[in-house]
């Protein structure tokens, strides 16, 4: 099963070779223990970012 494009969950931007970034599990009822994604580093966060699929 593969998981697709990873993002950060502060920024919303993929996590990239040039942009890399760690996991970190996040606990909660309604998630379901969701691994959440993070980057080491912050590129500029976007004002706006839309996931639509193509």
């Amino acid at each position: 099963m593969t998981e697709g494009v990873r993002y950060c969950w502060r920024c919303d931007a993929p996590i990239t070779k040039e942009h890399p970034g760690t996991s970190a599990v996040k606990v909660s009822i309604s998630a379901g223990g969701a691994t959440v994604w993070l980057h080491t580093e912050c590129p500029l966060l976007p004002t706006f970012v839309r996931r639509a699929p193509r």
